[in-house]
């Protein structure tokens, strides 16, 4: 009998503990925090800026830009005066740029040396692209040129191949801005790179 209470009292000893330090329901108000936690819900990504359409790049554009090369060290920076046109062309566009530089001579007389490209592109298979509808094959001695459109910057590459092999890569890279665009051109020969030109231009006309 003795043995009998004794193993009675001890397990309402228990019992009585365990009650006390039970954890409080999740539905108890004052239930701790973090029985009540929740994972944060997780939302979608939002998506990135959109290229912009071809149309958006249409207009004419006149500035300057210094240009640098691997002269510059000894001969300084040359300043550029810069006209872009670019325009609708069937499904396409047309893009003509002048740049024209004065260097050396009388100061008041320099000597004017004036360059106007024109290429015209179609649309390629995918979006945002363009070919060069006078491309041709570099290893036949015609360049090959194509554009892409990235955001709000049209890209108009041109790559070519010398007799020796030795390939030239220009790239127009104009970026939309406020009240036009900024203008940043580079060419590498071979990986060496051998003039970039730094930029920006006024929209005058549509």
């Amino acid at each position: 009998m003795l043995w009998t209470r004794i193993a009675a009292a001890s397990l309402g000893a228990m019992l009585l503990i365990a009650s006390n330090w039970a954890p409080a329901a999740a539905s108890d108000p004052a239930a701790p925090e973090f029985a009540q936690a929740q994972p944060p819900a997780r939302t979608a990504p939002r998506p990135g800026p959109r290229d912009l359409a071809i149309q958006a790049f249409f207009g004419t554009f006149s500035g300057t830009g210094m240009a640098r090369s691997e002269d510059s060290a000894y001969f300084g920076v040359t300043v550029r005066d810069l006209d872009v046109k670019i325009a609708a062309a069937g499904s396409g566009f047309l893009a003509t740029w002048t740049t024209v530089l004065r260097s050396g001579g009388d100061p008041a007389r320099p000597r004017v040396r004036r360059r106007t490209q024109t290429l015209s592109f179609e649309p390629a298979d995918r979006p945002g692209l363009f070919r060069g509808t006078e491309s041709g094959d570099p290893l036949q001695g015609k360049p090959l040129a194509w554009a892409r459109i990235q955001r709000n910057t049209l890209y108009i590459h041109s790559l070519e191949l010398g007799e020796d092999g030795a390939y030239d890569f220009e790239t127009y890279a104009r970026t939309l801005s406020g009240s036009g665009m900024d203008l940043l051109y580079t060419r590498v020969r071979d990986g060496e790179q051998m003039r970039s030109v730094k930029g920006k231009l006024i929209k005058n006309a549509n």
